[in-house]
């Protein structure tokens, strides 16, 4: 069928004279008036579900068509629905970028703190190589004295990562296994 008439015979039905096509006579859709988009409004803000005996009272109050009052409120439900949406997206889009502005952060910080352990942990290996050896120059000489009682060991704590060195005069020395 032929695009062109099909159109032409829809709106020939929609725009029939009385009772031709359609059993109600067609009236024209009259613009609101601002007393009348008032009056709609505040009826939509005290319950903006629309009864049937609302909807005939609104209509004869307003001197509109039931039809139309029923497509008004319709419409003013939709735009409220997509007004929600739009509140909804714009909160939800603030909270993404203020997570997305904290989680790009935690990662700037997180890259610094690796390249400051890696930059403290070169520092520390030289340090711990002197430490050992002075720590294996004593043990050397307070084995040739056996009056000394020695309790200096090396001690596995619980994480085998890393060991504690025990000695008296010295304390308690903590480092990572990887380093001996």
């Amino acid at each position: 069928m032929d695009p062109k008439h099909d159109q032409e015979s829809r709106s020939r039905s929609r725009s029939a004279p009385t009772g031709e096509i359609d059993s109600q006579p067609s009236e024209k859709k009259r613009r609101l008036t601002i007393e009348q988009v008032n009056l709609l409004e505040k009826s939509f803000e005290e319950e903006n579900k629309l009864e049937p005996e609302r909807k005939t009272e609104l209509a004869k109050k307003l001197g509109l068509p039931q039809r139309q009052v029923a497509v008004w409120f319709q419409n003013r439900k939709a735009r409220c629905k997509i007004q929600q949406i739009e509140r909804d997206y714009d909160v939800l889009k603030a909270c993404y970028d203020s997570l997305l502005a904290k989680h790009e952060s935690v990662i700037s910080e997180n890259e610094k703190l690796k390249s400051k352990v890696l930059t403290l942990t070169e520092m520390l290996l030289p340090a711990t190589h002197q430490t050992q050896r002075n720590l294996q120059g004593k043990l050397n000489s307070k084995g040739d004295n056996e009056t000394t009682s020695s309790s200096t060991a090396l001690v596995p704590l619980a994480n085998n990562h890393y060991f504690t060195n025990v000695d008296e005069s010295f304390g308690w020395w903590v480092w990572p296994s990887n380093l001996m």
